[in-house]
């Protein structure tokens, strides 16, 4: 199995984000210093008629100067925090290459504007599976799409992490991605994945909205939903790999 990841699509998607964060920067750096200017130099005396206009402007510049700095900061820290790879999805790959050969892509990491963050999504002849991955531990109760966690003194108490709630809203995000390249009726399944297996997780369920599984039998749980048939010719597949890779 080809377990992948777009690093260097990412790398340069930060990139670019550094480069506009460091122009945005310049722009509310040079409206704050003219603000400044104005208020040390005064242009308009203040007996003035249009001095309230002039006093009203350089308090604007001063002001919107030091929003568009800020914003500038926080577009730079997400630069340099670009998540370029997710370490649960390619553990994930990891254990399903000893199930799966060569036709099965996981790709990992897929962040696009129009499809949000998605942990991986395998691709294959069956489709795509876009998979929600989690390393936590505990006892956990699912039903339709309502999460409950296990806590102390034999209570169960509503979750507020939804992975049900979360991939499903990204299968429907990577299907219309893919109907953008012409890509329609590509069967897009979901699956929610703990890397865990019992003990360290427990998992209690009750006709699940998407299927929740343990990673070490995904593919055995998948066998008769995602696995079941052939639906993907060999050049859709790739097709779909360059998509979502790209």
């Amino acid at each position: 199995m080809q377990n992948v990841a777009p690093t260097r699509s990412l790398n340069r998607r930060s990139r670019d984000l550094l480069i506009a964060a460091a122009l945005v920067f310049l722009l509310g750096a040079t409206l704050t210093v003219i603000g400044i200017a104005l208020h040390i130099i005064n242009l308009v005396v203040p007996f003035n008629q249009g001095y309230a206009i002039y006093d009203l402007t350089r308090k604007a510049l001063l002001t919107i100067g030091i929003a568009i700095a800020l914003l500038a900061m926080l577009l730079s820290l997400r630069a340099v925090t670009w998540k370029t790879d997710n370490k649960n999805a390619w553990q994930l790959g990891k254990m399903l290459a000893a199930h799966l050969d060569h036709q099965y892509v996981l790709i990992r990491n897929i962040s696009k504007r129009s499809t949000g963050y998605v942990d991986a999504a395998l691709v294959s002849k069956h489709g795509v599976l876009a998979l929600r991955i989690s390393k936590r531990k505990g006892a956990f109760f699912n039903e339709g799409g309502q999460w409950l966690k296990h806590r102390r003194k034999g209570k169960w108490r509503p979750m507020r992490w939804n992975p049900t709630r979360e991939i499903a809203a990204k299968a429907i995000k990577l299907r219309a991605y893919l109907e953008e390249y012409d890509m329609h009726d590509i069967p897009v399944y979901a699956a929610v994945v703990f890397l865990r297996d019992p003990p360290e997780v427990s998992l209690k369920l009750q006709q699940p909205a998407v299927p929740v599984i343990y990673a070490s039998q995904l593919v055995a749980s998948l066998r008769d939903s995602y696995f079941a048939e052939d639906r993907l010719s060999a050049s859709t597949v790739q097709a779909v790999v360059n998509a979502l890779y790209h």
